[in-house]
């Protein structure tokens, strides 16, 4: 068969594909979407990042928690801060001070090595704004990704013996009282 031939039936099909799949978009963002309202995200354009001056928090979980039982999105987590902290000669946080924060997410373990996780977030600390935080704390389990895909890219070009690595399953994710959590507080930044 010519292959210009060819390309152009391909370019036709492929054409004739992308000029249907516009249509039923538009078809369904008529029917669907054209009078629904969005709500739209408070923008905060204050913000002054200019001072790097910053506090490290040193918080340690009161109670271990394990992708194994029974968690939630939004479960409140309770930490205790390590040591005190001070800015400009002064400790703005006692040591042994309870801060609250909740689990923002959490994903369950999955095929190829991949690893569980936690995402805590909204850390609430007495008398420091949350605002001035910078406090996304995320966690991961054993990752088995890094030794899963080159031993499944050897054994692809055998028949179905490449599948097996399917199979591997990374770890649980555990924050313990072991754990070292680190936040960081800019006292400076304008909210």
């Amino acid at each position: 068969m010519n292959k210009k031939f060819l390309i152009f039936i391909l370019l036709l099909v492929f054409g004739i594909n992308t000029a249907g799949a516009e249509i039923l978009r538009d078809e369904f963002i008529e029917e669907n979407l054209k009078d629904k309202v969005f709500d739209e995200y408070e923008v905060n354009t204050n913000y002054n990042y200019e001072s790097t001056d910053r506090a490290v928090i040193k918080l340690q979980i009161k109670k271990e928690i394990t992708t194994k039982k029974g968690l939630q999105d939004g479960d409140t987590v309770e930490f205790i801060v390590k040591q005190n902290v001070k800015l400009n000669n002064k400790v703005i946080i006692k040591k042994d001070t309870l801060v609250t924060a909740r689990i923002k997410t959490y994903t369950t373990r999955g095929l190829n090595g991949i690893p569980s996780q936690i995402i805590i977030d909204d850390f609430k600390i007495p008398d420091i704004d949350s605002r001035k935080l910078k406090s996304t704390y995320i966690h991961r389990g054993l990752d088995l990704t890094i030794m899963v895909l080159p031993i499944k890219w050897a054994l692809t070009p055998i028949p179905f013996v490449g599948s097996f690595t399917n199979l591997i399953i990374g770890g649980h994710c555990k924050i313990t009282p072991r754990n070292t959590i680190l936040l960081y507080y800019y006292p400076e930044w304008n909210v």
